[in-house]
């Protein structure tokens, strides 16, 4: 085999596998929805009081520069987890005594990412053609409505692969910390990209704007540049249409996706360099060959007692089966054991830190910053709600014993009473002072994120849908008080904002119990 048909064949592999996710079946919906919000519901304004005419480069241009921005966030849990996969499923240790090299291997993941991201592109793209058939002007010239996703959507999506790929070599990024790392990165290079002429325009904001500013200027003499913003309205009147022709194939655009493609080869290479071939275990720490020698010679041990019982089956007699009632303790000390095991000392650490922070800081504070900060620290447990059965596999034996449906709600249970015993001296200070918008806001929220959580694990079966949705809301809600994201009611007042998330974690508790049985079934 070839390096390149080797590379192929486990890009093709790895693609086969993720087309049976139930992951990918949502993905039209959410793409579907994002073309109508972008060319239907509202319309771009540029520089505050310019907006183009609705042709097929202007639905290219502003379908692309949203779709990219929301795919560097978002597409990073939609990809990763293969080489995990490998990991949990064994299939690693295959491979590390195959002759396939880490080069290889790790190429074929990255175009397996790729390939995953230029499906969502092309759904996109067609979703945008369509779209413009129906409310769009002009003739449909393709080229000038595909050139946006050609020359930014795809160069960002190469690094999106690339950084799965990379993240998933190095054994503390391999989990929570490695979302929340990039989170930061990608946040950080997104306000990179907002000032003018950016050498990192890894959201194709800089390339949109200096083309819409040439063309408004052509057009209105009388404006100065360069485009400063872009806003998102309806229903507004006073303002100036221009005439877009779409980006240009020059050789400028061609040297601003460089740095882009360069980051995705830095990724790729430090992956090259941090891949352990499979010699350390899932928690990032290498397996001990001392211990392994030992569990061989366990083992052959073990087999050759085995054979000596096989030749004296006859004198053996088992008790028979019986299967007792559901017991709600044994189940529920269970779930809490695996939802506390194996973290680290410093997360208990600041769990007690944060339940002492609601206890003394101002109220006023607590409710918009120790809270929805303090919450953060139960991201790693919210987002294995629903995920921890099928990650490693164990869902016959754990079903069988106790029902699909009552463990998640033990599972439910677990984190929601996490929530609350972390936010417990808040509400109790939001009572005694009859601030009860804060308390049903804190209240409700707690009930919502784990909902949230166990209905994106069983659904995703991954936790990195819920740890990069959790986070964006964050920042945008609690943080930036956007209300309809104000999950804890930071800084609402009244009961709407709570009413409705209280009803949004029935759904999600809904939508969880009909995916467990989905999972079951």
């Amino acid at each position: 085999m070839t390096r390149w048909q080797a590379i192929l064949s486990v890009a093709l592999a790895d693609f086969r596998e993720r087309s049976r996710s139930l992951t990918l079946l949502a993905v039209p919906v959410v793409i579907a929805y994002l073309v109508k919000l972008a060319t239907v519901d509202a319309t771009l304004y540029v520089a505050g009081e310019y907006t183009g005419t609705p042709n097929a480069a202007w639905f290219g241009g502003v379908v692309a520069g949203i779709a990219t921005l929301v795919f560097f966030l978002f597409g990073y849990p939609l990809v990763t987890g293969s080489i995990s996969r490998d990991r949990e499923t064994g299939v690693g240790e295959l491979l590390a005594a195959s002759p396939l090299s880490n080069r290889r291997y790790l190429l074929g993941k990255w175009l397996s990412n790729v390939a995953v991201l230029t499906v969502a592109t092309t759904i996109l793209v067609v979703a945008t053609t369509v779209s413009f058939l129906l409310q769009g002007t002009g003739p449909l010239n393709l080229a000038a409505l595909i050139s946006p996703f050609l020359l930014i959507t795809m160069p960002t999506m190469a690094v999106v692969a690339a950084a799965a790929v990379c993240f998933e070599t190095i054994g503390p990024l391999r989990g929570t910390l490695g979302t929340v790392v990039y989170f930061v990165s990608v946040f950080a290079l997104v306000i990179a990209s907002v000032p003018p002429h950016s050498p990192l325009d890894f959201t194709g904001l800089v390339a949109l704007r200096e083309g819409m500013a040439s063309s408004i200027a052509a057009q209105y003499p009388g404006f100065e540049g360069p485009v400063g913003s872009f806003a998102y309205s309806t229903g507004r009147s006073d303002v100036q249409t221009f005439t877009w022709g779409g980006l240009a194939w020059t050789p400028d655009i061609f040297i601003s996706r460089l740095p882009i493609l360069g980051t995705a080869g830095a990724l790729l290479a430090v992956a090259t360099v941090t891949f352990d071939r499979f010699t350390e275990s899932d928690d990032g720490t290498r397996s001990d060959s001392n211990a392994t020698g030992r569990s061989e010679n366990v083992a052959v041990e073990s087999s050759s007692a085995a054979e000596g019982m096989l030749d004296t089956a006859d004198d053996l007699s088992l008790a028979s089966v019986t299967t007792g009632t559901f017991s709600l303790l044994p189940a529920f000390l269970g779930e809490l054991r695996l939802s506390l095991r194996g973290r680290a000392w410093w997360w208990y650490l600041g769990y007690v830190a944060g339940v002492a922070a609601t206890v003394v800081a101002p109220l006023n504070m607590v409710r918009s910053l120790v809270v929805p900060i303090s919450l953060l620290l139960l991201l790693p447990l919210w987002s294995q709600l629903g995920t921890r059965e099928r990650r490693y596999r164990t869902e016959e034996l754990v079903f069988v014993t106790g029902g699909p449906v009552r463990l998640l709600g033990i599972s439910y249970l677990i984190g929601a009473m996490a929530g609350i015993t972390l936010v417990l001296p808040a509400l109790l200070r939001f009572v005694t002072t009859s601030m009860w918008s804060a308390f049903a806001g804190v209240f409700v929220g707690v009930l919502f994120l784990p909902a949230a959580g166990i209905a994106l694990g069983v659904w995703t079966e991954r936790p990195r849908v819920f740890e990069l949705g959790y986070l964006v809301a964050w920042y945008v809600g609690p943080m930036n008080n956007v209300r309809p994201l104000d999950y804890v009611g930071a800084h609402t007042t009244g009961f709407t904002v709570p009413a409705i998330y209280l009803g949004l974690t029935g759904l999600a508790l809904g939508l969880a119990v009909a995916g467990r049985r989905h999972q079951w079934v």
